[in-house]
């Protein structure tokens, strides 16, 4: 295979160097500056050449090495090096490709000037006050240090080499008017740079955000600084284009080989609470290693790091960016997504793992999870309340009525309920709701972790929440009751008034025929007392229960039994059958208790709701049961099963004890067939 020859002394350069080492493809590769050779690694198959070529000594390396392809990967600011490449290749068979950093930096900053170069940049810059950042390296220093009421007001931030260093001095500035250091740099730290410089006016060259522009436009805007940038010289249209997307393809289509590209190492990371002490060294030690950081802009308020940094946490704004990343720059990326608080924790980190998982095939990659401290884990160790058994939720972002049953249910249940909240609303509404009992203690903290750290009890005396910020709570029982594992209630623990009520042998026998499921949802048509309905909602948290009836006398009762029992997943719908069931969500299990007549247009209702939807009919009249037959004959029904039942209770009168008979009741259970 022919050779190639990358001019680089660019991260486009090195990158490119890297894919063709480890793909076994042998390249020569020149670098102007000592600098530049020593950011360079050993690389296999890739022999650097150090110092500044004119076209000749150009077209004498193409010839000693074989060369039939140059890549010009220079700086974009570098016109004349570009120019020199291209003359050296003029009249022979060798290809050109120049492999441009893209122009992704904006900003609609205010106070924004433009300039077509450097010396007019300088003087624009001799005309107004302040102090005065300079990021356009070394080679243009003098066109600034030449204005004598300019050159004092100058800080010069530049490559750490010897050339570079050499250059600042005989431009005339003093060892306090440089800084010699690599990028690309933070935000945090182009802050705190501009911040010790006093610096009003940041100058800059639009090299990309490869080349950090993006952070320390971000900054400057952020301090209230004047942006100067100094526009790229135009550039001529390359024949394949000039992204390394397209630079890599046209080699596999020139030398017909397939290139392997090294998998984006992308790491999910817990960083705990918010103060970086609570942050895993593990965690501390991905960032600092990081190109790249996305997560919640608190989240990178906390960090420290050189990696270029994105406010990002959602996977629809991630993905694309990261696809953007690896085309652009597919060698040595390694990304760091931000979440608080512990990664298996109630943490975005599992649909962050989902969405990438869905992308293996466009974005080869590596997936690690890192753990973090949780705000449950450190609010226990606040309050000395172990976690191992207790309960923990999360109401974040969840509607009253969801987050409701599952606390109630839990808080009944264990020692203790951790929960993490949508903020102090969330601690208002739980301190009203909570039932006056003087086995359950209410604990809420504040901004856990941070200077502003308070963790307090909540009774009926606590000042009203009124603070935003981040908000957990526990709530501590004394006095746990133990889960019924079977249906519980008792005929004479339910309000019932006149209206008539499913026996309790019925009723247990009835819940075991709807095969109910957790995160499931039960219609109880026609619910009466609402004994079942009320008896289902208090087996599971997670199931949802709609009753349907129309009875003033029977609403009333379903709505004080539910509030009896905490049943607070219990729906109380006020209307008939079927015209009530259309807004409702799609049921697993349906109940018909009365159906007043309607039982065939009902079941055609349920039938297009959910074909699979598991059915139970009490049967108590002859015209009910006339009409489940006649379903039956016309084959409407499906795994039918049919119980009748009669249950005798034994009740003292005097010195005996009497059977006392309930009335038969036919339990029927099946599904609905397409002919319904």
């Amino acid at each position: 295979m022919s050779k190639i020859v990358i001019f680089s002394g660019t991260t486009e350069g090195r990158e490119l160097a890297g894919i063709l080492s480890s793909n076994h493809i042998p390249a020569e590769l020149c670098v102007a500056t000592e600098y530049g050779s020593a950011v360079m690694p050993a690389l296999p198959h890739i022999k650097v050449h150090e110092g500044r070529q004119d076209a000749k000594a150009m077209r004498e390396l193409y010839h000693n090495a074989g060369a039939t392809l140059v890549i010009d990967a220079t700086h974009p600011y570098a016109s004349v090096v570009t120019q020199t490449i291209k003359e050296s290749v003029s009249g022979t068979e060798i290809e050109y490709l120049r492999l441009l950093r893209p122009n992704d930096s904006a900003t609609s900053h205010s106070l924004t000037h433009r300039y077509s170069s450097a010396e007019e940049c300088a003087k624009a810059l001799a005309e107004m006050s302040g102090n005065v950042f300079l990021t356009t390296g070394s080679k243009d220093l003098f066109c600034f240090t030449g204005i004598p009421q300019l050159k004092d007001r100058l800080t010069a931030r530049v490559l750490p080499g010897i050339e570079s260093l050499s250059l600042c001095l005989e431009a005339g500035l003093s060892h306090r008017q440089i800084i010699a250091m690599q990028g690309p740099f933070s935000l945090e730290m182009n802050r705190e740079m501009f911040r010790n410089c006093h610096a009003r006016h940041l100058v800059t060259k639009e090299s990309g955000r490869v080349g950090g522009v993006d952070t320390k436009l971000l900054a400057a805007e952020e301090l209230g600084l004047t942006i100067h940038i100094i526009n790229r010289p135009a550039a001529e249209e390359d024949t394949f284009g000039s992204s390394m997307e397209a630079v890599l393809h046209r080699i596999e289509e020139k030398y017909a080989f397939a290139l392997q590209l090294p998998p984006m190492e992308i790491t999910l990371a817990g960083i705990g609470c918010g103060n970086e002490y609570a942050m895993t060294r593990e965690v501390e030690k991905a960032i600092e290693e990081a190109t790249v950081v996305f997560g919640a802009k608190r989240l990178l308020e906390t960090i420290r790091c050189q990696a270029r940094t994105y406010p990002y946490y959602l996977s629809q704004d991630i993905l694309p960016k990261l696809k953007e990343l690896y085309h652009q720059h597919p060698l040595g990326q390694k990304v760091v997504i931000l979440f608080s608080g512990d990664s298996g924790c109630y943490s975005g980190a599992a649909r962050m793992k989902e969405a990438l998982a869905a992308e293996k095939d466009s974005l080869p990659m590596n997936v690690r999870i890192l753990p973090g401290v949780s705000s449950i884990q450190m609010m226990s160790a606040r309050l000395a309340i172990p976690w191992q058994d207790a309960a923990i939720l999360s109401l974040h972002g969840k509607s009253q009525d969801t987050w409701q049953p599952l606390l109630s249910d839990a808080i009944r249940y264990h020692n203790a309920t951790f929960f993490l909240t949508s903020g102090y609303e969330d601690i208002e509404q739980i301190r009203l709701l909570l039932p006056k009992d003087k086995n359950l203690h209410f604990y809420a903290g504040y901004n856990l972790s941070y200077e502003d750290e308070v963790v307090t009890e909540v009774t009926e005396e606590t000042p009203p929440f009124v603070q935003k910020g981040l908000y957990v709570g526990v709530i501590q029982n004394n006095a746990p009751q133990h889960r019924p594992l079977l249906p519980w209630i008792k005929d004479e623990e339910f309000l019932r008034g006149n209206v008539p009520m499913t026996k309790e042998e019925i009723r247990k026998l009835t819940l075991c025929q709807l095969n109910l499921k957790e995160d499931g949802v039960l219609y109880d048509i026609g619910a009466g007392t609402g004994s079942i309905c009320v008896q289902a909602a208090c087996l599971s948290p997670r199931l949802s229960v709609y009753a349907l009836e129309y009875k003033e006398e029977a609403l009333q009762l379903i709505k004080e039994n539910a509030a009896r029992f905490h049943a607070y997943n219990l729906h109380v719908i006020p209307a008939f059958a079927p015209e009530g069931l259309q807004d409702l969500p799609p049921a697993n299990s349906a109940l018909i208790g009365g159906s007043k007549g309607q039982l065939p247009s009902i079941l055609k209702v349920l039938h297009r709701i959910n074909p699979k939807m598991q059915i139970v009919v009490n049967v108590a009249s002859l015209e009910t049961l006339s009409a489940i037959q006649q379903l039956l004959a016309e084959e409407k029904l499906a795994d039918f099963e049919m119980i009748q039942l009669q249950s005798n209770r034994v009740k003292p009168l005097g010195n005996y004890h009497l059977f006392d008979s309930n009335n038969p009741v036919y339990l029927c259970s099946f599904k609905t067939t397409e002919r319904i």
